[in-house]
């Protein structure tokens, strides 16, 4: 296992060591066949993250679709997420700390700070924005398995985009069992490659090389460490990926290392002449009737 590894461990480590101290708060919200709760719970740096579960008022334990958003998205409604109970599935989102939701990015940083939060800490592998991203989302998976109202043995990652490439990290990382991942139009692949040609939110990472060319080869050695092409060989479920074969933000063809190394049962569907949005809603559809799919599997 190499240094990469051994430097998640560390982080994980680092994490066990904080209390999930989770809040949970029933909202009321018009939504007939789905209870939604704001959730709230501590991550990496004391910082408090928030979020929604929306559980299916049918029966329980429920699978879960653990929801991750994309670049400077946040949770708007919590009816954008309620589609996942049409296919029997509990559902859990978070704010992605400092993206502009309730979640904040307080903790000081010791090397770089930019409005931009992929801007913030690049300097140091251990001060970047990623590692505390990156952290939250393995937490997320902590805190759902403190739910009875949640079948354990059926945790379904998804995300696009930004939201994405956290999938392929968390499900590389986690300890605990993942039932499938679905990643669309994921980043954080060939990282190198996207602060080169300045693709996406790498961009502020390009500008600031740019005017610090003197820092080149530390942001490079740094890199590697939250690249999906690292750790995605670790993955034991099954991962379906879709890319646009035109994005311009995270290019088709810096995903192919991240699916080259993926060992497991795995899928890629190419969306020809489509940009950053993919699929879009048929996308989602395609999810979700694979979802369903999988859960029938199970219990036939």
């Amino acid at each position: 296992m190499t240094n990469y590894f051994e430097f998640w461990q560390h982080t994980q480590k680092e994490l066990s060591e904080i209390p999930l101290d989770i809040n949970r708060k029933i909202i009321d919200y018009p939504l007939d066949t789905i209870q939604v709760e704001q959730v709230s719970f501590l991550s990496l740096l004391g910082e408090r993250i928030y979020g929604y579960v929306l559980l299916p008022k049918s029966k329980g334990p429920h699978p879960v679709v653990i929801e991750c958003l994309g670049y400077m998205n946040h949770i708007q409604e919590p009816w954008q997420f309620a589609h996942w109970a049409q296919v029997g599935c509990a559902c859990l989102v978070i704010d992605n700390r400092g993206q502009g939701g309730l979640t904040k990015d307080s903790a000081p940083y010791q090397t770089v700070w930019h409005e931009e939060p992929l801007g913030r800490g690049f300097l140091s592998v251990e001060d970047w924005y990623q590692r505390r991203l990156y952290a939250d989302h393995l937490r997320s998976v902590e805190v759902i398995r403190t739910f009875d109202e949640i079948d354990q043995d059926k945790v379904i990652l998804r995300g696009g985009s930004q939201g994405g490439g956290i999938v392929l990290m968390v499900n590389s990382l986690t300890p605990h069992p993942i039932l499938a991942t679905f990643a669309d139009v994921p980043s954080h692949s060939s990282l190198a490659k996207r602060i080169k040609d300045g693709t996406g939110s790498y961009h502020i990472i390009t500008r600031y090389l740019s005017e610090n060319p003197e820092a080149q080869e530390k942001v490079e050695r740094i890199l590697p460490y939250y690249d999906t092409q690292q750790f995605v060989s670790q993955i034991k479920n099954p991962v379906y990926t879709s890319v646009g074969s035109a994005d311009p933000i995270c290019p088709m063809t810096e995903f192919f290392p991240t699916y080259h190394n993926l060992k497991t049962k795995k899928e890629l569907l190419v969306y020809w002449n489509k940009g950053h949005g993919g699929g879009e809603a048929k996308q989602i559809r395609k999810e979700m009737s694979k979802i369903k799919q999988l859960l029938e599997t199970l219990t036939n």
